[in-house]
């Protein structure tokens, strides 16, 4: 069955109004995208903003691809963020830099070899002492880091190993997250684009939409 307390992350928020339209509708966590190529991207000292508006109750989750580890640190201390999402080619090695931060490792799943290029990258990192504390599985798209609105191929959940903080990504939407939450069983779900009206402008009906039907998939489970 799903888990029993499924928890919900709404990405590339780029103002202190959505963040807390987004707290308000019951999202755990509020993801801050700061890579330069990305629409969601917000600067830091908006994020500084974001973080401080929020209640307890939501966490702040930093974004980052293939930036220095030093760099990451220093720009999640001055924010105020204790949670940071990997999202590109980081080395295992990058986790141990980061240890005294909650990390989440995001990877971009399109095929079978994908998987296990992850389950090498995850044992490689426990191996060097230092692995994520959750691991998030988002769809392979060409050219693309992430929020492209791309679905993983179901064939390919079979073959994920078992991760007990599983995060979900890839697609989902208030109309799809329900059978997905049922297939996956993941930990939590994270959510871009299929709750936007525009890249980086969320819809508030659309967030509390898709919170009530993840969290609907749990509560109605055998």
């Amino acid at each position: 069955m799903p888990h029993p307390t499924l928890r919900i992350k709404v990405c590339g928020l780029t103002s202190v109004a959505q963040a807390l339209a987004s707290a308000t509708a019951g999202a755990d966590w509020v993801g801050l995208n700061f890579h330069p190529g990305s629409p969601r991207r917000v600067d830091p000292a908006l994020a500084a903003e974001i973080v401080a508006a929020l209640p307890r109750t939501t966490e702040a989750v930093g974004l980052f691809v293939d930036r220095p580890p030093d760099e990451v640190a220093a720009l999640a201390d001055r924010i105020g963020l204790g949670i940071v999402q990997l999202h590109g080619q980081e080395p295992p090695e990058d986790l141990g830099r980061l240890g005294h931060l909650r990390l989440v490792r995001a990877f971009r799943i399109g095929s079978a070899d994908a998987v296990a290029a992850m389950v090498a990258y995850l044992r490689r990192a426990e191996d060097l002492g230092r692995g994520p504390d959750e691991v998030l599985v988002d769809a392979y798209v060409p050219g693309c880091d992430g929020g492209t609105g791309q679905a993983i191929a179901d064939h390919l959940f079979p073959l994920l190993p078992p991760l007990p903080r599983l995060i979900l990504a890839g697609g989902l939407t208030p109309e799809n997250v329900a059978e997905r939450v049922a297939r996956v069983r993941p930990w939590m779900v994270d959510v871009a684009s299929g709750v936007e009206s525009a890249p980086g402008q969320k819809d508030p009906d659309r967030v509390v939409a898709f919170i009530q039907a993840a969290r609907s998939a749990v509560s109605t489970a055998p």
